[in-house]
């Protein structure tokens, strides 16, 4: 009879070490998803260069990924507001405020 007690005793230990490791298991992956989905945001979207640092080329290549992500259009339009064709005409004292517009494009309709 002992044995069974031991036998049963040992079962149930097993089962709360199996819910254990099943939960940690989960545990592990939803954070190994989560920062899948970081990175993935992450890489989609170069931050914009911070403000002391606004060069010609770092600007150009925020608008340039804005273009690739499918807002070509929308950066057109945006250059052209600052009444010119082309981002070379923009003037460098502009950067800020475009980099402000171009950030705002992303939304689920504007791309096209």
């Amino acid at each position: 009879m002992a044995e069974k007690k031991d036998l049963r005793g040992s079962i149930m230990k097993m089962r709360e070490v199996a819910q254990l490791l099943t939960g940690w298991a989960d545990d592990m992956e939803s954070s190994l998803e989560a920062g899948k989905k970081k990175k993935a945001e992450t890489a989609a979207e170069p931050a914009a260069p911070p403000a002391a640092d606004l060069t010609y080329e770092g600007v150009r290549g925020v608008l340039s990924a804005k273009c690739a992500a499918g807002f070509r259009a929308q950066v057109q339009a945006v250059i052209n507001s600052f009444g010119a064709a082309k981002f070379s005409e923009v003037a460098a004292e502009h950067y800020p405020a475009l980099l402000e517009m171009v950030a705002g494009l992303g939304g689920d309709d504007d791309a096209g």
